[in-house]
């Protein structure tokens, strides 16, 4: 069908299988499990792992305010919760800042605070990007660190993974390349990352670390059995008649044929990525791709049908952001 990328398979903890497609669409030639990729909006299940390790710490509450941590927060956003901020109920807006365009966090925490709110916190559902980076700012206000040094000190060491990141994870000579040549600084964070992605988009990750990231994350290796339950919780529904709910960073679904699936994607004009988790199988898919018209959630959609033997698979198949 013309995919390039990557995609990686996991059944019951056993080695996973890896396959990699198009003979220059890496830095180093065709991809592999240790190419790096975007994993766009898959940052989201990552920050809300974040978020529940303060939790098992004894940091972080779900109930906790925005004005708990910045006194200043206006009074129509004061009352918004950690809760809130991580399944997309807060009521904020999409984005604050293009991807490219480099937003300091000062910037970034001024426009979100004078952003309007599209409702009431609490009262609906609206994908957010920057409910989850001012939920990564929080995080850093706890830890007292940058988000990225938390991740990999404090959330990813402890599993064995170190191929998820930012700026300190990338290497150029194992990226991932656009379609026309250019390599993920430059083609999703416009050199380097910053605020209009940390905590929502745009970490690298190779295929191996994700896979792993997901099967520790499961086994208790990355939270408590407590935190895994509450993240993995249908918390909110994603919109009226919708029968996905969110999670903490997770997009939770029932389906007749295929069980409970924890699942996330995520993309830009350049890149997209998928990791969904067919729980009661035991299967878990990550893929990864260049190729916006053959992208990874139809990949990943190929693949689910190929091991089921089902029918899902369509040709406008979406990004969720």
């Amino acid at each position: 069908m013309g995919f390039t990328g990557i995609v990686a398979v996991s059944v019951n903890g056993r080695p996973p299988l890896y396959a990699g497609f198009g003979d220059n669409a890496a830095a180093d030639g065709r991809p592999d499990k240790d190419t790096l990729v975007d994993i766009g909006s898959i940052t989201k299940t990552i920050t809300g792992a974040a978020a529940m390790k303060l939790v098992d710490q004894g940091k972080l509450s779900m109930a906790d305010r925005l004005s708990d941590f910045f006194p200043n927060t206006p009074e129509d956003k004061a009352r918004i919760t950690i809760h809130q901020l991580l399944t997309h109920s807060a009521g904020f807006t999409d984005a604050v800042g293009d991807d490219l365009e480099y937003l300091s966090k000062g910037d970034f925490m001024i426009r979100a605070m004078d952003s309007s709110l599209l409702f009431e916190p609490g009262s609906g559902y609206a994908y957010s990007n920057v409910g989850f980076s001012l939920a990564a700012a929080i995080i850093e206000k706890v830890a007292g660190k940058s988000y990225a040094d938390f991740l990999k000190d404090d959330v990813l060491r402890q599993a064995g993974i170190t191929k998820i990141g930012y700026d300190k994870t990338f290497d150029a000579r194992r990226s991932l390349l656009t379609q026309d040549g250019r390599a993920i600084d430059d083609a999703s964070w416009g050199g380097s990352a910053h605020w209009a992605l940390f905590g929502n988009g745009g970490l690298v990750a190779t295929a191996k670390d994700m896979i792993r990231f997901r099967e520790a994350f499961v086994s208790g290796k990355v939270v408590s059995n407590a935190g895994i339950e509450l993240a993995q919780a249908p918390l909110v529904r994603e919109g009226e008649g919708v029968p996905s709910h969110y999670g903490y960073g997770l997009v939770i679904q029932d389906e007749p044929l295929l069980g409970r699936t924890y699942w996330h994607n995520g993309g830009n004009p350049h890149f997209t990525s998928n990791l969904t988790d067919y729980s009661d199988y035991g299967l878990v898919i990550f893929t990864a791709s260049n190729n916006p018209d053959i992208n990874a959630d139809i990949a990943a959609m190929v693949i689910t049908e190929m091991l089921f033997d089902v029918k899902i698979f369509q040709m406008d198949a979406t990004d969720s952001n």
